[in-house]
């Protein structure tokens, strides 16, 4: 049998107490990790629920313009109308 040096001994004692420390705490560290993972997932949701929300309102809006801009167009064309029959 070899003996175990101070050092050696005090290494030895550290590394049992730091393996103890990780097994006593990998319980919290997993749940920790994933909280974190449920995060970046619920980051992940909210942009793309955000990104879609200000899509379809752009959308809504640009229809929205088009046809007022449409109505506009039309109510034009029946002044030019109006206005030549005026003039006849």
């Amino acid at each position: 049998m070899t003996d175990i040096t101070a050092i050696e001994h005090v290494f030895l004692d550290n590394s049992k107490k730091y393996i103890e420390d990780v097994i006593e705490y990998s319980d919290t560290i997993l749940d920790i990790h994933n909280d974190i993972q449920d995060n970046k997932q619920n980051t992940e949701d909210n942009y793309t629920y955000a990104m879609d929300h200000i899509n379809d309102e752009y959308n809504r809006l640009q229809s929205e313009l088009d046809s007022k801009a449409y109505d506009l167009e039309c109510m034009i064309d029946d002044l030019k109308q109006m206005i030549e029959d005026l003039q006849k």
